[in-house]
């Protein structure tokens, strides 16, 4: 629920972002700061990330691995079809990504050891398996050990652009958070759905109603209040005449560059209706424009892939369709603006479904061997990385492990990955605790 605001607002509600946990925007832009000091700028570059995360597990060989020799309860009901790329085939359900097989590489050996949904989302967002002891709460969402690849390009990455360097749309994506990062590495959450026409972005644009003379009215009394607070207690070091991060935290509200990337409206209906007006697509449109403002990571969710009943109806009729769509949108614009080169684009998942179709026509999960997709940032499309055996059920070549793929993300977003972060006791932890990158994709 969006925050009220009335004329007595108080100085800090003007300024709190409920997505972030209770801190305020001016909190979360000064701890953001502190840590972005810690960072050398040759760190830094210029790509940025969109994250595609299928909440339920995609079934791997109906869709990016197909099995055509398979007996029947394990190839199940789709045909591989021809694409772009001789050599590469997808199932008939992905007639517009069969079109743009150029862009992408297909990672057909992911492996890991997790069944269950919620440490499978740890272990694919983090690189990092959850472990078997008490400090992982598999009840709550912002369950991190450690930090999710966000929280790791918001803390190691920086930003570089009007808005937050991590954004989550349209929810906070399980395992998303900081873990020992703390909470000014946490996602900014846009808790709306874009394809909705109520769509809008709470906490960044001010309230209707909130002239602009009021607004400015309103900064004058604030600068007025933090002068005489620094006056009252210049002997702190903790607080300063001038807030800077208030100011930032205003500043970012009353951005153009905010309202502008965030108002999905201004792109036109033919931009619209090529991602698809659904929540995936229209996802997939403003993630493109998050990152085209500046946004460094932005994570969206995509859920009920979880087919245990029904696989063929559920992926043939309600789940690929939006998907196909709309990342095959994606990857077209993208290139044609320009943009492909210094944007990563990743599609993931916690793991993929059993090779036996079950009694209930579904399948089941499965993390022994399954696909992703990665394009952009230098990435060679048109090719196939890894293999599964006969049935799609082991890794036979390539193996990659989720902490290879966490370190090819921050590899490719110009972070090193055996960067040692410390936790607040000191202990030294990998970034991406061991992984290699993938070397093949480059």
């Amino acid at each position: 629920m969006a925050h009220p605001y009335c004329d007595g607002i108080d100085r800090r509600g003007f300024f709190k972002v409920g997505s972030l946990g209770g801190l305020t925007l001016a909190e979360t832009l000064r701890l953001q700061a502190l840590s972005a000091a810690e960072i050398p700028a040759e760190k830094r570059n210029e790509v940025n990330c969109i994250f595609i995360f299928i909440i339920g597990g995609m079934a791997h060989q109906d869709m990016w691995d197909p099995k055509p020799e398979a007996p029947a309860e394990i190839r199940g009901d789709f045909t591989p079809i021809q694409t772009r790329v001789p050599g590469i085939q997808l199932t008939n359900i992905l007639p517009r990504m069969a079109q743009v097989t150029d862009q992408i590489a297909i990672l057909r050996g992911l492996t890991h050891t997790d069944p269950d949904h919620t440490a499978g989302y740890h272990v694919m967002m983090t690189g990092v398996h959850p472990g078997v002891g008490g400090n992982f709460n598999r009840n709550k969402q912002d369950n991190n050990v450690h930090p999710a690849l966000g929280s790791m390009v918001s803390k190691v990455g920086g930003g570089n652009g009007a808005l937050p360097p991590y954004i989550s749309v349209p929810n906070f994506l399980n395992s998303g958070g900081p873990a020992f990062f703390g909470a000014s590495h946490a996602p900014f959450v846009i808790e709306s759905d874009p394809a909705s026409p109520e769509f809008s972005v709470r906490d960044i644009v001010l309230p209707e109603g909130v002239a602009t003379d009021r607004s400015q009215r309103r900064q004058g009394a604030l600068r007025e209040i933090n002068r005489l607070e620094a006056a009252a207690e210049k002997a702190s070091q903790t607080v300063q005449a001038v807030d800077v991060f208030q100011e930032k935290a205003y500043n970012l509200m009353t951005s153009q560059k905010a309202r502008v990337a965030f108002d999905i409206s201004r792109e036109s209906p033919e931009t619209r209706d090529a991602y698809g007006m659904t929540s995936l697509g229209q996802c997939c449109l403003l993630g493109r424009r998050m990152v085209e403002a500046g946004c460094r990571f932005v994570a969206i969710e995509n859920g009920h892939w979880d087919t245990h009943r029904k696989n063929t109806m559920s992926l043939r009729d309600l789940l690929v369709p939006a998907l196909d769509q709309g990342l095959s949108a994606l990857l077209t614009d993208l290139k044609q603006r320009g943009l492909l080169d210094t944007t990563l684009v990743v599609l993931t998942t916690e793991f993929g479904r059993t090779p036996r179709i079950n009694q209930m026509a579904g399948r089941d999960h499965w993390p022994q061997a399954f696909s992703i997709v990665m394009a952009g940032a230098g990435i060679r499309g048109g090719n196939v990385i890894g293999a599964t055996d006969s049935q799609a059920a082991y890794v036979t070549d390539r193996p990659v492990t989720p902490g290879d793929m966490s370190a090819t993300v921050l590899k490719l977003l110009g972070i090193d990955p055996d960067i040692v972060v410390h936790t607040p006791v000191g202990r030294p932890v990998q970034l991406a605790n061991g992984g290699r990158p993938v070397h093949e994709l480059l």
